[in-house]
């Protein structure tokens, strides 16, 4: 068994009733998620898929959100941990004379049988010593909080009823049912255990024996330790590794392989001060980093899969590409507020959607033609249709487009400009489109595409570069830097080693850094309050150190921001560096690409040095 995390007090929660961000483990059957707390509780999931409305959601707001609670009724410690190489999930509650181990799972598997089984959540509590007496808060509410269900008493447990949707409770024990949910109080003792189990979409639940839900844990036990067995690095942190592939394993949704950035909604990135996005869909930038880090450790498909399904099912994707993509592949995303929950700790609004779908990002182009052509290397040919259909149109695009303004990889909502790490993906994108053309002996394609490739280098390196700065910065005529230009080294536009790329590291490192720690920027972006340090910047300046030869100093770093993951080793979207808060949707899968990337780059520069 993975380590837990450092006994915490659950007894006394916070003033404001909310636990750290970092409070929490996750489960899923990757098609959904549920956040567990250290305390017991589930206070977010959303059912059937990743961005269907929420059944539990008290994370963002403590009375009206909705949580399911399983914990002592007197003082206990409890600790987290996973079991090794799952995502089966283990909350130990230890007092002076007893011990009770919560196991919480969701069933998983990558049969079309499964993908349109009833999702369902387990939880077994199991006394491993002495004798605690637990206590049961089954409190759903549909739609975000909007709808309050009706709640019944059957012979087999609880059965939860709104217009449109229905749960099933099922246990042994008896359970008191209110117009607000269920509740209910057991004694357990050495050896004894109870079973609970949530199928979302049943509508009468069943004897909680026919969930069979020893069997389901084996399966899922084997499913999540058969997928890591396939992990190519052996490397000083594989423990880290292997925890980042699990949960980019997890937050891929299995019927089109499309990779969720983050399983949540409105976790602020600066508290109470609208930093608050939906996280719950996924992007082409995210998909094609998971490419090479998937790839990087030994798998072969997981990333690839999105890409294949996005291809074969839009025919229209070669003219209207977009940054971003719900999970069953439509661009059609509204951006709504919901005023009936307060937000993490206030910080309201909670957003639903994500506006950013209609923001302007050639570098999406990029991304598409780097895993395209990262997919020729690696299994899948560009036959002449989809060449004529993706690669040229894609190439084509860029070349009529690169030279206009736009939103940037920061989805800065504002004027557009022309941001250096858009501008670089053009060119890595006609780079890869060149390659592309050449292998499939298309060279009369290739003149216009690397008379552009050129004129974007040049125009890189005249406006992008701040000479009074000693770097290059967020966008022509700015003087911000930028922790996205770490980025130019490892997409191969500069080697680390060209004299204006180091010049650009070091800058950041001298003005964006906080330790390990990198912020994104410190530009204005038009939103209050500010915002923590981004863990994936952490990660990208790693990279580069190790690319730089910066061996002992990039281990150093890795080592530093290993101390920011939880308990339980996963990363938020940033950390405050004054705090060592969490800040932002959670857990996020960027950041652990990042982790991938940083340490496959320092494992490649110690080989270099031998």
């Amino acid at each position: 068994m993975q380590a837990g995390g450092s006994p915490k007090p659950f007894s006394l929660p916070p003033p404001d009733g909310y636990k750290p961000i970092s409070g929490y483990g996750i489960i899923g059957n990757t098609r959904t998620a549920a956040l567990v707390g250290y305390d017991g509780s589930i206070d977010w999931c959303c059912m059937p898929k990743f961005n269907s409305p929420s059944i539990f959601a008290a994370i963002l707001d403590r009375w009206k959100g909705g949580r399911w609670v399983i914990q002592p009724t007197a003082g206990a410690i409890s600790t987290q941990s996973y079991l090794e190489d799952t995502n089966i999930l283990r909350t130990e509650f230890r007092s002076v004379t007893s011990r009770v181990i919560l196991t919480d799972f969701m069933p998983c598997s990558l049969t079309q049988q499964a993908w349109s089984a009833p999702p369902e959540i387990h939880r077994v509590a199991q006394c491993l010593s002495g004798r605690m007496q637990l206590k049961l808060e089954f409190n759903p509410v549909f739609n975000y909080g909007y709808l309050t269900p009706k709640f019944a008493a059957t012979t087999f447990g609880v059965k939860v009823t709104s217009r449109k949707e229905e749960i099933a409770l099922s246990s042994s024990i008896p359970f008191h049912v209110s117009e607000s949910g269920a509740s209910a109080e057991f004694t357990l003792t050495q050896g004894e255990k109870k079973t609970f189990v949530l199928s979302y979409g049943e509508d009468e639940p069943r004897k909680v024996d026919e969930y069979h839900t020893e069997r389901q844990r084996a399966k899922a036990e084997v499913f999540w330790m058969d997928w890591v067995a396939l992990l190519r690095y052996r490397g000083r942190w594989r423990d880290a590794v292997v925890r980042s592939a699990l949960t980019l394993k997890l937050l891929i949704y299995s019927p089109t392989g499309a990779m969720v950035a983050a399983p949540t909604t409105s976790l602020p990135e600066s508290i109470g001060n609208g930093r608050n996005w939906d996280y719950r869909y996924s992007w082409l930038r995210d998909s094609a980093s998971a490419l090479w880090a998937f790839h990087s450790i030994g798998y072969k498909s997981e990333s690839e899969a999105y890409l294949h399904w996005l291809i074969d099912n839009n025919p229209s994707l070669d003219m209207d590409l977009r940054l971003m993509y719900d999970i069953d592949g439509s661009s059609r995303i509204q951006e709504k507020v919901l005023d009936q929950l307060e937000g993490y700790r206030r910080s309201y609004p909670v957003r639903v959607g994500n506006q950013a779908v209609r923001q302007v990002q050639y570098d999406a182009y990029g991304y598409m033609l780097d895993a395209l052509y990262f997919s020729t290397r690696h299994g899948r040919q560009v036959d002449n249709e989809m060449y004529y259909r993706f690669v040229k149109p894609l190439a084509n695009f860029i070349v009529e487009h690169w030279s206009e303004p736009g939103n940037g990889i920061w989805e800065i909502r504002g004027e557009q400009k022309h941001y250096v790490y858009t501008k670089a993906w053009c060119h890595v994108g006609l780079k890869r489109a060149v390659k592309i053309a050449e292998t499939a002996g298309h060279e009369d394609d290739v003149p216009p595409w690397k008379a552009a490739m050129r004129q974007i280098k040049e125009e890189i390196l005249r406006d992008g570069w701040n000479a009074k700065r000693g770097s290059f910065v967020m966008h022509y005529g700015s003087e911000f830097l930028d922790a996205a230009t770490l980025m130019l080294p490892l997409i191969g536009f500069l080697p680390a080693n060209d004299e204006k790329m180091r010049a650009t590291i070091e800058a950041v490192r001298r003005e964006l850094s906080e330790g390990a720690l990198v912020y994104r920027y410190k530009a204005e972006d038009g939103l209050e309050g500010e915002e923590g340090a981004f863990v994936l910047c952490g990660f990208w300046l790693v990279a580069c150190l190790a690319r730089l030869g910066m061996v002992e100093e990039a281990m150093k770093n890795f080592d530093e921001l290993l101390e920011h993951a939880n308990h339980l080793g996963l990363y938020p979207e940033e950390v405050d560096p004054k705090t060592g808060e969490a800040l932002g949707n959670f857990p996020q899968a960027f950041s652990h690409m990042g982790l991938i990337l940083a340490a496959k780059e320092i494992e490649d520069a110690m080989m270099r040095t031998k």
